[in-house]
């Protein structure tokens, strides 16, 4: 599907800028590179460049098609499919991956990168809630509502997706408004933005049935299978489960009761580490409990009873970070048949948008956790009250940057002095919330 992204023309010109100079370098290293190989005098040597190149061949690769290719800000979307903390609710993740003066291929950990909105689903009302990215990767504070529109498909193809690389930040701009706080949080928004030109680009966005269905990527198991063990461990905790924990406290043998306490315990650890570490990073120790359960002589009812989530765990998992590596592989090694294959059958998709597509979903594995990806209710204290802090400050400031920058215009046309020219470009461009943050705190 296409979803219309609206991104500031001065970013882009930016970004221009960048992808020439980036361009000049990348043309420098091929040269570097080709003439270290004609002189080469034997295999010897050959082996040398090819293991100076190291993991920098790929990077430059992918880099050479971006700048030969593609646009200021190329961008691509995808959403994953995750279940909600309730019965009733469904979550879905959109995440805008732009090129952003890198490639595609390198950490996106500059302007604009990976950006996403979480949308949650009652499935039993039908009401849409959408938290934008207020900066920095921290969420909204509250929703808007998105329930005048049926489905999150039609929702996406009114609404505009607003980027602001310089604040890492990916909004939600809905047309009209549903109540006197959404109209009052748009129009300080727009007020926020000041006088600036937008540009509005249609991206192509793999949907759940792209990515669940025709690319078999299950990402959705993977996040079930981490919210099952957690609801059943809560559970557990507080004794609900009597058929595990016995019906009478009393009658659980001490030797038996303090197994199922250490288990609790682990459990209760590994649940740490798959809200708070990357789903690259679980593997081993998944695997290891769950074999430490599985060849235990005598387990105990509890013990018995983590088996088969922990099993569904570890395949769900190993399920998805292989598929992401054979797909991220297979876009290197066999470029040409890769645009071609069944993978991408059925999709409207350009050169550049598959090679990013395959690059992001690896990295969101590498690099993200599972609270940071669609469950803020489950991060840590310190991201919590980042979030916080970011969601009552990044709208004044931003206010205050416009009307600084009116100020300034106004003042220009008042007093024209040669120096405006020398700061007509600094005044313009709004500086990235980390900065402004350590403004307001100083």
């Amino acid at each position: 599907m296409k979803v219309k992204l609206k991104i500031e023309t001065q970013w882009l010109e930016l970004e221009r800028k960048s992808m020439s100079r980036m361009k000049q370098d990348y043309e420098a290293w091929e040269r570097q590179t080709l003439k270290k190989a004609q002189n080469a005098k034997d295999l010897r040597g050959l082996r040398e460049v090819f293991y100076q190149l190291g993991d920098r061949w790929e990077f430059d690769q992918a880099t050479g098609a971006w700048l030969g290719s593609g646009e200021p800000l190329d961008a691509v979307g995808l959403i994953l499919k995750m279940p909600g903390l309730e019965p009733n609710k469904e979550r879905f993740v959109l995440y805008a991956v732009m090129a952003y003066s890198k490639g595609f291929t390198q950490k996106f950990d500059h302007l604009g990168d990976k950006e996403r909105i979480i949308v949650e689903r009652d499935t039993k009302t039908g009401r849409l809630s959408v938290w934008s990215t207020t900066g920095h990767g921290a969420m909204d504070i509250f929703p808007s509502d998105l329930s005048s529109f049926k489905t999150l498909e039609s929702a996406l193809e009114t609404c505009h997706l607003v980027a602001q690389p310089g604040d890492h930040a990916l909004r939600i701009e809905i047309p009209g408004s549903s109540g006197l706080l959404d109209f009052m949080s748009k129009r300080l928004w727009e007020i926020a933005g000041g006088n600036k030109d937008f540009t509005v680009n249609r991206i192509d966005v793999l949907t759940v049935t792209d990515i669940e269905e025709s690319m078999d990527f299950k990402f959705h198991r993977y996040a079930k299978s981490v919210v099952e063990l957690d609801r059943v461990w809560r559970k557990l905790r507080v004794g609900t489960f009597d058929f595990a924990r016995g019906k009478m406290l009393d009658k659980i043998p001490d030797h038996i009761e303090a197994r199922d306490n250490q288990t609790l315990r682990k459990i209760e650890g590994l649940l740490h580490l798959l809200w708070f570490q990357p789903p690259v990073a679980q593997l081993k120790a998944i695997a290891k409990f769950h074999n430490e359960l599985s060849t235990e002589p005598t387990p105990t009812e509890t013990q018995r009873f983590f088996i088969p989530y922990l099993g569904e765990l570890a395949y769900s998992l190993t399920d998805v970070t292989e598929k992401a590596k054979y797909l991220k592989w297979k876009s290197v090694i066999e470029k040409k048949d890769f645009s071609k294959s069944d993978v991408f059958k059925g999709l409207d998709l350009s050169e550049l948008a598959k090679d990013a597509f395959v690059v992001a979903l690896e990295d969101i594995l590498r690099e993200h956790t599972l609270a940071y990806i669609g469950y803020p209710e489950r991060s840590t204290m310190k991201d919590k009250i980042l979030r916080g802090l970011l969601g009552i400050l990044i709208l004044p400031l931003r206010l205050l940057t416009s009307f600084k920058a009116a100020v300034i215009r106004m003042t220009k046309k008042i007093i024209p002095l040669p120096f405006w020219k020398t700061e007509a470009t600094s005044e313009e461009t709004p500086k990235p919330i980390n900065e402004s943050v350590k403004e307001a705190q100083r």
